[in-house]
């Protein structure tokens, strides 16, 4: 005869029917703090509810249209505040170049022989320029005219 052991073979309580309160306790899966699922997933948008009237539909998008056209509005001013403070940022540049062009101090180099002399640092130092007019033209000022 048969005699029963005295531990049960298995470490968890078997068989499954223990855990029959458990979601999908069919399945081996013991997840005892799910409840079971009463409605399928897609079943719950289903109805009445989730179908609004045309009505409603057309008054939400002329709500939305209004507030998009408030905003492009505010969207343009900004633009428009943006665009006059580069500008203005441009013309202060462009202002400060002149002034700076203007406050120069030049020394012409009238013999290429001092130039073949100097050092690539001394070189990059210099800068072309007409000293011709009534005040020295930076040849990237002249060409920027020219155009």
């Amino acid at each position: 005869a048969l005699e029963t052991p005295a531990q049960p073979r298995w470490p968890c309580a078997w068989p499954p029917s223990a855990f029959s309160h458990a979601v999908g306790a069919s399945m081996g899966k013991v997840r005892s703090w799910k409840s079971a699922a009463t409605v399928k997933g897609s079943a719950s948008t289903v109805g009445p509810a989730a179908h609004t009237s045309w009505a409603k539909r057309s008054q939400e998008r002329a709500e939305r249209a209004v507030a998009q056209a408030a905003q492009r509005e505010v969207d343009e001013q900004i633009r428009q505040q943006k665009k006059l403070a580069q500008e203005r940022r441009e013309e202060k540049e462009k202002r400060k170049e002149e002034n700076k062009a203007k406050g120069l101090q030049y020394q012409v180099i009238s013999d290429s022989r001092k130039l073949k002399k100097m050092s690539r640092k001394q070189l990059k130092l210099i800068r072309k320029a007409d000293t011709t007019g009534p005040k020295p033209l930076l040849a990237a000022e002249s060409k920027k005219r020219r155009k």
